[in-house]
């Protein structure tokens, strides 16, 4: 097999490491025909050299098939359009609080758990016998996934996201079905039971569910007061958390993968206490003068940032809003539906902030649809100024709808 690998770094080495040692040739000509053409994660399916390797008859992979070809079991797979990360972080939280071996992805992008060279590594090594594999894969890693089969599927929620790596709401859809599409009734699947968008986008799905929510439905685990309903075949029991939220759902999602793997409800509720909240994902620290500063600064669309502005909305609240207009080369949340759900957000934003500070190459386009306090180019600037705008007290949001650069959330997780 003729292999291209259209990507660089540290997960490209990865890649041909696997493929070499499945006998594969690496081709270097990029006009050389080949079997099979390997792209990044955020590669659009849309491209057109990946269009024309699929005209070519050549297969398209991530480094992500790839390593979990042979990854032993048992396999999670976590999709979603929000919540993956933080849902894969609590996961591996309570397995090791457990005492379960757990291999999961240690060195991706501001803490993603997408598998990477780290895991690739993980594997190689030999990992202990009933070891768990834990893998965040997004839309742009199933779009370009042939087999797909994890042992527990977990879909944290599906709205329109990202529709510019994929053509249109539908073959994102298609996307994230993937991971549940060769599910089998030995397999189980871990859904939010309260989401009817999420279920009626998914369809029928093989496998033996497990929910979580707010409504208590039968087994998984759900939100009650003050904390987390855990019901398993063994029984059910309370745990306390702070948490709330996304990463509360986040939890509870990750409760019920733990209880598809067969811990017990009070294994998971021992567990679920201690669990932390990933950063960049509404993470809390202090700032000057009594401010709270959330760090939520992964909230790339409408949708994350929506959410955070339901948890935080109160008086003296300063939002940062901005980032790049494109993502893969296509302007971003250009669909209609995304469309729709940045003017409803950005309104929220505008009718519940005290002050609103925008930046980067968008914020002239955020500035078309309502009033911004302060504008600037880049995040530190963004960040003095909401700090300075921000009575004592108040919440600064750091949240901005479009999506940042590594160094950019890692500014908006220490500045202050």
């Amino acid at each position: 097999m003729r292999v291209r690998i259209g990507t660089t770094g540290p997960d490209a080495h990865a890649a041909e490491a696997l493929l070499r040692a499945r006998g594969a040739g690496i081709v270097d000509d990029p006009d050389a025909p080949v079997d099979m053409l390997v792209v990044d994660e955020w590669t659009a399916e849309t491209a057109t050299h990946v269009i024309a390797a699929r005209t070519a008859g050549a297969a398209v992979s991530v480094l992500a098939e790839l390593i979990l070809a042979d990854a032993p079991r048992p396999l999670v797979g976590v999709t979603g359009t929000a919540g993956k990360t933080s849902t894969c972080r609590a996961l591996e939280a309570i397995l090791r609080a457990c005492a379960r071996p757990v291999a999961i992805s240690t060195t991706a992008r501001s803490a993603n758990a997408w598998p990477d060279h780290s895991l690739a590594d993980q594997l190689g090594a030999g990992v202990p016998h009933g070891c768990v594999v834990i893998a965040e894969l997004t839309s742009t890693h199933l779009c370009h996934m042939t087999h797909v089969h994890p042992d527990v599927a977990v879909v944290t929620t599906i709205r329109p996201d990202h529709l510019e790596l994929h053509g249109g709401y539908r073959a994102y859809v298609a996307a994230k079905r993937r991971l549940v599409a060769e599910l089998t009734d030995a397999d189980a699947v871990v859904l939010p039971t309260d989401d009817p968008t999420t279920l009626d986008a998914l369809g029928a799905v093989n496998g033996r569910l497990w929910g979580f929510g707010d409504a208590p439905t039968g087994l998984g685990a759900f939100a009650v007061p003050g904390g987390v309903l855990l019901r398993a075949p063994d029984g059910q029991c309370d745990a306390p958390t702070d948490l709330e939220g996304p990463p509360l759902r986040a939890l509870l999602a990750a409760a019920a993968a733990a209880l598809a793997l067969g811990l017990t409800a009070a294994e998971c509720a021992d567990a679920v206490a201690h669990v932390p909240i990933v950063d960049h994902r509404q993470a809390q620290r202090p700032g000057p003068r009594g401010i709270t500063i959330v760090d939520d600064s992964m909230a790339a669309t409408p949708l994350k940032t929506h959410a955070a502005l339901e948890r935080f909305i109160g008086p003296g609240l300063v939002v940062v809003l901005g980032g790049d207009d494109a993502l893969g080369g296509e302007p971003v949340h250009s669909g209609a539906e995304e469309q729709a759900a940045l003017r409803e957000a950005l309104a929220l934003v505008r009718e519940s902030a005290a002050v609103v500070v925008a930046f980067g190459p968008v914020r002239d386009r955020i500035a078309t649809h309502i009033a911004c306090d302060s504008s600037c180019a880049e995040i530190d600037e963004a960040l003095t100024l909401a700090i300075r705008s921000c009575p004592d007290g108040g919440t600064v949001l750091v949240s901005p709808m479009f999506p940042l650069t590594p160094a950019q959330r890692e500014r908006a997780a220490t500045f202050g």
